[in-house]
């Protein structure tokens, strides 16, 4: 099989460049791949490139319509998986967040690699060669040296250009409007828990195995952290990690809690990004996202009851992490509901520690990322 699509591979590379275009995220319609493409749709891009994305689920997006754009499954070993090949062969543009998308080997083929974000945990080994990307996204010098490290290479190559979806934090979604119509509060706080790779997943981050995979996820926890969220007029939003196995985490029908899986928030077309810009504080472990979160300025609780566990598995790509969390630290549940009080009664002690590391980890701090990635690639109305 690898021979017949190796000598289909050499076939389809013969064929010219055509005006398409590909796009890809980890499971789905979501992430910088999404946020740009939403950009190319207000400026008419798909009049003149045919899109074509490719999701893990098409039931996923069974609901989205989009004029010269085509949802297909990710590659396998089927007839559609030839269309694969030869979409991968004759594309002119390829947009990606995980899976790299672009088999051409001649300079005739754009491969754009626009991450899942800035690392600080030590992912090197994760990737593949970086030839295999023409350019890849940065928010700032410094995150590109951590993003070059983390894929041993390729800083040549880097475009420090900002995240298209963190664009999305500071305009009005109809979506995400209308979910948090539903639900009465004063303040938001969302919460992205850890995904430890352990019971669902070949790939181990953490040093050991525990009974769940989220941490402070005991159900006396929840009721007492519900008692305090209704007592503060909080509303805690709890969007799981999209690989997450939902069969290990515990659902809780609570007043003051809400869960959010990738599928639900298609399904309500709500936007993570979108959501985190209506929020009043983030609830985040060592994930990415708080770097992004820092260009809000608003407060962020650091849940690090594994992050002992953590450091002595995977690590991080910098010598004192902690440096780099400019928030409450929270290890255990007593801090945890420490936080939230703290969020109902506004005290925030970290605004200048959050704008000194923004300015190191952003270097734009508006929404116009996905223009100036259409305008660097001269595909916006200026060179149309």
């Amino acid at each position: 099989m690898k021979l017949i699509m190796n000598c289909l591979l050499a076939l389809f590379r013969l064929f010219p460049v055509k005006n398409i275009m590909l796009l890809e995220s980890m499971s789905g319609f979501q992430d910088n791949s999404k946020a740009l493409f939403e950009e190319m749709m207000l400026q008419k891009i798909n009049e003149k490139y045919k899109m074509i994305w490719f999701v893990a689920d098409l039931d996923m997006v069974k609901n989205q319509d989009y004029p010269n754009v085509r949802f297909m499954k990710k590659s396998g070993i089927t007839r559609k998986s030839l269309r694969y090949l030869y979409y991968n062969c004759v594309a002119k543009y390829c947009f990606y967040t995980h899976e790299v998308l672009g088999y051409r080997t001649d300079d005739k083929q754009i491969r754009f690699f626009l991450t899942h974000g800035t690392p600080l945990k030590d992912s090197r080994g994760c990737f593949g060669p970086t030839e295999n990307h023409t350019y890849i996204l940065a928010t700032s010098d410094f995150a590109a040296e951590l993003r070059a490290t983390s894929l041993l290479g390729g800083a040549e190559k880097m475009q420090v250009l900002g995240f298209p979806r963190n664009d999305k934090m500071f305009r009005e979604d109809t979506g995400t409007e209308k979910f948090l119509a539903k639900n009465e509060y004063k303040k938001l706080i969302v919460w992205l828990p850890t995904f430890k790779h352990i019971n669902n997943s070949d790939r181990v981050d953490f040093a050991r195995d525990s009974d769940q995979d989220i941490s402070l996820m005991s159900p006396t926890f929840f009721k007492t952290l519900n008692e305090k969220l209704a007592a503060t007029e909080t509303l805690l939003i709890i969007k799981f990690h999209p690989n997450q196995d939902l069969r290990f985490v515990s659902f809780y029908d609570l007043s003051h809690i809400v869960t959010l899986s990738n599928q639900k928030m298609l399904q309500e077309r709500i936007d993570l990004y979108a959501l985190l810009g209506k929020s009043d504080a983030l609830i985040t472990d060592f994930s990415s996202v708080y770097f992004d979160y820092l260009l809000l300025n608003k407060p962020i609780g650091f849940e690090l009851a594994d992050m002992n566990n953590y450091n002595s598995g995977r690590g991080f790509l910098v010598d004192e992490p902690l440096d780099y969390m400019p928030g409450a630290k929270i290890y255990d549940e007593t801090g945890f509901l420490q936080f939230i009080h703290q969020i109902a009664r506004n005290e925030d002690d970290h605004v200048l520690e959050r704008a000194k590391l923004c300015t190191k980890m952003n270097h734009h701090h508006d929404n116009k990322s996905a223009k100036r990635i259409l305008k660097f690639l001269k595909l916006d109305g200026e060179h149309t």
